[in-house]
Order: structure tokens, then sequence, then C-alpha cells
């Protein structure tokens, strides 16, 4: 009998390291690999504090987005809208003017973990001026961890800090491509180990590369 494994590494996007790592059968979840991913994190490494935390829709479920938050950073998930929308929000669950027109993601308040939201730039001619449509939102965080977040989803730095994402694409492709982690026909123990030390074989290929360039970059000393 074949056993299909499913590996959920944690990579940094900046440095493209492998942090850490969950293994399991394929059938379980991914959202509760990511939880049980981010609960080790916490637990093995206390001092990390990545300040976003990037995945794709899969992993677009309220459990996930509070575990991001217990260990201090913002989740980037894009969503999967599994009901209508309500009344009053855009696609990126934004408050919306009376024409429909989005507010913009302001800034963040750590000290209150509140985000703000302005009134679009089309307000500036609008009919319904006089009516007063609300200048300023401000949303606590904890009142709804799926649709606040910081920086505010729909916003620019919100879609460029997602495109950092490509970095895991990179690290997947690499696995798969040189340390062959797509095609492994080995079995219980010793997959495991398998994925343990191409995990630790990629991470030591990448210091050499990384300690070659910085050694090629440096200014030569006479």
């Amino acid at each position: 009998m074949l056993v299909w494994l499913q590996i959920e590494p944690f990579v940094d996007c900046k440095s493209q390291y492998i942090i850490a790592s969950e293994t399991s059968s394929a059938n379980v979840n991914d959202q509760r690999m990511a939880i049980m991913l981010l609960k080790y994190l916490k637990e093995h490494f206390p001092r990390l504090a990545p300040k976003h935390v990037l995945a794709d829709k899969g992993y677009d479920g309220e459990p996930v987005y509070r575990k991001i938050r217990e260990i201090g950073a913002f989740p980037l998930i894009p969503l999967i809208h599994r009901v209508k929308l309500p009344e009053g929000v855009d696609e990126h669950l934004r408050p919306t003017c009376q024409q429909g027109h989005p507010y913009v993601y302001d800034s963040y308040d750590a000290k209150r973990d509140t985000v703000k939201f302005t009134r679009p730039k089309e307000c500036m001619a609008c009919p319904f001026e006089a009516d007063g449509c609300q200048k300023v939102f401000k949303f606590r965080v904890k009142e709804d961890v799926r649709r606040f977040t910081a920086p505010g989803r729909g916003s620019e730095k919100w879609a460029q800090l997602f495109k950092q994402r490509t970095a895991i694409e990179r690290v997947f492709a690499y696995l798969k491509l040189y340390l062959e982690l797509g095609s492994t026909r080995k079995l219980k123990k010793r997959a495991l180990v398998d994925i343990q030390l191409s995990y630790l074989t990629y991470n030591l290929c990448k210091l050499a590369l990384d300690r070659l360039n910085r050694t090629m970059l440096e200014p030569q000393v006479a």
C-alpha cells in the first residue's frame, strides 16, 4: 500500500531558508497542518518574530488566522467567498460608500490594535456628500481576524507583500527538481528521514551559496 505524504515547510520569504516543517498523510486538512506548524514554530522558536505569514487561499480559515495572530504576525491569505457578501463591503471586505466605492486602508494602530480606513477619492465629487458618508472607519482586528489585517486587504502594500510568496514556490521547485522530493518512493520512517535530510541539504547549499556570493561582493583587500 502506498501512502502519499503532505509536506508543509515554513519558509522565510526574504532569505529563502526553510525554518521548520510538518509532515503528514495526504488526507490531513491543509489548515490543520498550518496550525500544527504554527504551534511548533511558537514552541521551538520563541524569539522568532515574523511580521506576516503568507499562504494561498487553501488556508483561508478563521482558526489559521487566530493562530497567526497568536504568534504576533498578520495573515496575508486570499479570501474564499463561501457565502454571498453582505451589503456595505466589497470583495476584500472593505467598507464601501453609498455609491459602492471601497474605503481606502490608511494605517494600523498597534496600541489599540485597530485598522483605519478613509473615504475613497471618488467621494470628493459625490452627489451623496451632503448626506454625510462616514469619513473614517476604525475596526479592532480581534473583532474579525479574517476580515481585518495590516496592511489592509485590497491595498497596494498588501499586494506587494503577497508577491513575496513566489519565494516559497522557488523553494518547492528546487526541492522537487534537485532533491527529488516530488518523486520519492521511500516509505514510513525512511520517507521522513529523506525529507529532513533534503531540507538540511537545501539549507546547507543555500548557506554555502550565500557566503560565496558575499565573499565575491566584498572588496578585495590588498
